[in-house]
């Protein structure tokens, strides 16, 4: 998720959010109480402070230069809400990564300190899929790389820490954009149409056939990618795509830019 400023320009952008206790202006300014010697995010669930007595300041050292105490209940020199949501979904998507065996919802959302629900809700607006989805990816592409090296269909699939082949073929055609036997053997029988866009990581190589996305490359030459596309399907016939593909690529790289937004 990206840290887009709020528009606090001005004190009365200020007030506002402080009126409507918006979590987003966390960060980009602190505000002081006269009457109670504290400053607090713009978020702080205390009592709404009378307007005439609250002054504005960039940041939480500034507040305590001028005379002010951190607020107890906001903690507004730790760590805002959002970057301790961060954190833990971090945390989360390395043990999904790392585990042998996909870590239920119920332990990661313990391991997060928040509830199942809040968790599904708050992983999904970071990562922007939710636990489920992240955990069949990382292990579809488990798979894509041990085909990619010679692993039998049955290796790949157990190696990628799937429990069962019928949980992977349910899916594995949409997964992997044509059969598992298929990706195997470099493409074989497929047609592979596929297009290059720019992000702010360099160039993105989009490419699927009519069955699904078979590969997503990032890189700093197009002409590197088109290659690397080409030797990790050898036997496929290997097109352009048309103008009615480019939504693939958009797709594509609204998530590397924004992983939170859904980009259907």
């Amino acid at each position: 998720m990206m840290d887009i400023k709020p528009v606090v320009d001005t004190d009365e952008a200020r007030w506002q959010a402080v009126v409507q206790r918006d979590p987003t202006a966390d960060g980009w300014f602190f505000y002081s109480v006269k009457s109670t010697g504290v400053f607090c995010r713009p978020s702080c669930a205390s009592r709404r402070p009378c307007r005439k007595n609250v002054r504005f300041h960039a940041s939480g050292n500034d507040a305590e230069r001028a005379g002010y105490r951190a607020c107890k209940r906001c903690r507004p020199n730790g760590a805002t809400q959002a970057e301790r949501y961060r954190e833990a979904i971090t945390r989360a998507c390395q043990s999904i990564v790392s585990a042998e065996e996909t870590p239920t919802l119920a332990e990661l959302a313990m391991s997060a300190g928040l509830s199942r629900f809040h968790f599904h809700r708050v992983f999904k607006a970071i990562v922007g899929v939710t636990p489920k989805a992240y955990a069949v990816a990382q292990r579809t592409a488990r798979v894509r790389k041990q085909l990619a090296k010679g692993a039998t269909v049955t290796e790949a699939i157990y190696g990628a820490g799937f429990q069962s082949n019928g949980r992977f073929y349910a899916t594995s055609t949409e997964q992997l954009g044509m059969t598992p036997t298929a990706f195997r053997h470099g493409g074989d029988g497929t047609t592979i149409r596929f297009a290059i866009g720019d992000c702010s990581l360099g160039s993105v190589l989009v490419a699927a056939t009519d069955k699904g996305m078979c590969a997503i490359f990032l890189g700093d030459d197009p002409d590197a990618l088109a290659r690397e596309l080409q030797d990790r399907f050898p036997k496929a016939a290997i097109v352009a795509g048309d103008a009615t593909f480019d939504h693939l690529v958009a797709a594509a790289i609204g998530l590397v830019e924004q992983p939170g937004v859904d980009c259907q």
